[in-house]
C-alpha cells in the first residue's frame, strides 16, 4: 500500500481534523513535504485523506499555527522553509530525545562555565542558602548552524565539583551526571512564558529583539526528589514548537 492510501486509511480510522493534522505533520516531519514545497490543493488533500475540505482546511490551520505552514491567499499552503524544532516538554527532559528537528543536525555549545555565589533566585531553586556557591554553564543548542535555544544552568559547586567540564566534555549533562552518581533524573517542574529578548539573548539567538522567545525556568531532581540543577533560558519562538 502506497503513502497516499496508507494516510487516507489512518484518518478514516480515527477521524477529525486532528487525525488529519497528526498525519500531515508526520510525513512533513519524514520529509515528504520538503522545506518550502507547496502542498497539494485543499481539494487534492482532502481527497487524498478521505475528509471534507472543512476538515482539512482546519488541519491546515492548525499546523499553520504551529508554524509547519505557512499560508499565501489565493496561492495555497507552503512547508516552511526555516523548519522549526520540536521541543517535547514531559517529566524527563532530555536534549538529544525531546528536541527533534526534519533531517537537522541537533548540537550544543558550551559558551561559558563559572562558579559564582547563588543569589537569591537560584538559591531558592536549588533549595540553597544566598551566596553559598554554584556552578553556571551557558549552553547554546543548534538545529545545523541556526541557534534555537540559550539557557543557563546551575547546580550545587559543592555537590558536583567539576560538573562543567565533564558536560563541555561529554556534550550530555545525564552522561555527565553519573559520575556523581545520579543515574537518573525528572523535570519538577516547568514555567514557560512570551517575552522579548534581552540583547544577549538576541545575539546569541541571531535574531531581532523585536521578535518574542518563549522563556523557560525549571528545575530537575534526583531519584531521592533533591534538586540537582536549575534551568533559566529561553527558546527561538519562531523557530521552536514547544509540544506539552
Amino acid at each position: 500500500m502506497d503513502e497516499k492510501n496508507r494516510q487516507g486509511d489512518g484518518v478514516k480510522t480515527v477521524g477529525g481534523w486532528v487525525a488529519v493534522a497528526t498525519e500531515l505533520r508526520a510525513a512533513i516531519d519524514r520529509g515528504r513535504h520538503a522545506p518550502g514545497s507547496r502542498l497539494p490543493s485543499e481539494r487534492a488533500l482532502s481527497e487524498q485523506f478521505g475528509v471534507s475540505r472543512v476538515t482539512m482546511r482546519r488541519a491546515i490551520a492548525e499546523l499553520e499555527g504551529e508554524g509547519l505552514l505557512r499560508v499565501a491567499r489565493g496561492s495555497g499552503a507552503y512547508v516552511r522553509a526555516d523548519m522549526p524544532v520540536r521541543f517535547k516538554l514531559g517529566d524527563k527532559v532530555r536534549f538529544s530525545k525531546d528536541l527533534t528537528a526534519t533531517e537537522a543536525n541537533l548540537t550544543r555549545k558550551v559558551l561559558s562555565t563559572s562558579e559564582i555565589p547563588a543569589n537569591a533566585n537560584i538559591a531558592t531553586r536549588l533549595n540553597l542558602q544566598p551566596g553559598e556557591m554554584v556552578l553556571e554553564m551557558r549552553v547554546v543548542a543548534y538545529a545545523d548552524e541556526l541557534p534555537v535555544s540559550v539557557v543557563i544552568r546551575s547546580c550545587s559547586a559543592m555537590r558536583f565539583p567539576g560538573l562543567t567540564e565533564k558536560f563541555a566534555a561529554t556534550g550530555s549533562f545525564t552522561a555527565a551526571l553519573k559520575d556523581y552518581g545520579v543515574t537518573d533524573y525528572w523535570r519538577r517542574s516547568t514555567d514557560i512564558t512570551a517575552r522579548m529578548p534581552t540583547e544577549a539573548e538576541a545575539r546569541l539567538l541571531q535574531q531581532s529583539r523585536l521578535t518574542p522567545v518563549l522563556a523557560y525556568a525549571g528545575e530537575d531532581v534526583d531519584a531521592d526528589g533533591t534538586v540537582i540543577s536549575c534551568q533559566i533560558g529561553c527558546f527561538a519562538s519562531e523557530r521552536v514548537v514547544v509540544t506539552v
